[in-house]
């Protein structure tokens, strides 16, 4: 009677921790079947932070406000670099790569298109280029712009 109530229980624990493991596996399976999901959601940051930084030159009025997106441009910059770099030390062979997974030549693309409209912003910062608040933010966007290839 005591061997049955004990054998029970081992099988009742044996049970649980199967399915747990199963459980764990099929999560750590599902979540990274994809061998390029963090070059993807590095360059959709990119994307993202590069894309506030022209609407906030569009809307700029200002030396002030120029200076104002330039900052945070530099500051949101600073905190991807790192991410940055870690992508080009895990993938170095990345840009010379054939047959990409379609949506990182997606987002490369979109990248790469963000990239170039970011130099045509710059028109914007002519105007502004004696302002003193934009040249010490121009120096911090560089800085931080570098520090992505240091």
């Amino acid at each position: 009677m005591i061997l049955m109530f004990l054998k029970g229980v081992i099988v009742k624990k044996i049970t649980r921790v199967v399915a747990i493991v199963m459980l764990l596996t099929g999560f750590f399976l599902g979540c990274g079947q994809d061998k390029y999901d963090d070059v993807v959601e590095i360059n959709n940051e990119f994307i993202k932070v590069t894309q506030g930084y022209m609407d906030g030159l569009n809307k700029a009025e200002s030396g002030k406000d120029v200076a104002k997106a330039m900052n945070k441009y530099a500051d949101e910059f600073k905190k991807l670099a790192p991410k940055m770099k870690e992508i080009q030390k895990k993938y170095p062979d990345l840009m010379t790569a054939k047959d990409l997974p379609e949506k990182v030549t997606k987002s490369q693309a979109q990248s790469t298109q963000i990239g170039m409209d970011l130099a045509g912003s710059f028109m914007k910062v002519m105007k502004y280029m004696t302002d003193p608040e934009v040249v010490s933010a121009q120096q911090r966007m560089g800085e931080a712009m570098q520090s992505a290839n240091k």
